[in-house]
């Protein structure tokens, strides 16, 4: 198909807004888009390229793109890693869960900190303990968003972390924790 032909290149357009147009009409295509959609993630060039990609599948809700998601979480570039874990919680792949929850270690609070509000919006309690240990991170907003994603999947084993939590050095850390703690206790 001659459109999606001229699509896919703009995927690399280094103005966001243009490439984020070029990623809703990729969408609209759906299904039809995803097999090419699927190539440019694994053998793009530029890393803007690789997180459109991942962000129009992950848009398009189509399972085929779960394994090549959780392949990208491994990507040097952190905005695909970030993506791929959006477009995971999208096509709400639940077998994604302890991968993402490795991803608390990322060597970016910006990945660990998505990671952890996906998390908590999968509200699976496999990824608990991860997300308890995130609640020693060194990024105040990792160990925030790791708090109120333990109040999300409301899992009694993080009551006794979340009540240390309480007393973290950073007030916003301190009242997630205390609101997850009142999730849990409700």
């Amino acid at each position: 198909m001659r459109s999606l032909e001229l699509l896919l290149p703009t995927l690399r357009w280094r103005d966001p807004m243009a490439r984020n147009r070029a990623v809703a009409l990729l969408v609209r295509m759906g299904p039809l888009a995803v097999p090419p959609l699927l190539a440019r993630l694994e053998d793009a060039e530029t890393a803007a390229e690789r997180r459109a990609a991942a962000d129009a599948l992950g848009r398009i809700g189509d399972s085929r793109a779960v394994a090549r998601l959780l392949w990208a979480l491994e990507d040097p570039a952190m905005t695909v890693r970030r993506a791929s874990i959006v477009a995971l919680l999208r096509l709400e792949a639940m077998n994604a869960v302890p991968r993402i929850a490795r991803m608390l270690e990322d060597e970016s609070g910006g990945v660990r900190v998505i990671a952890a509000d996906v998390l908590g919006k999968f509200e699976d309690p496999r990824a608990v303990s991860a997300l308890v240990r995130a609640l020693g991170d060194v990024q105040w907003y990792v160990r925030q968003t790791a708090a109120t994603a333990l109040g999300q999947i409301g899992d009694r084993r993080a009551i006794a972390a979340l009540e240390k939590a309480t007393r973290d050095p950073r007030k916003s850390v301190a009242r997630a924790a205390a609101a997850a703690l009142r999730a849990l206790r409700a």
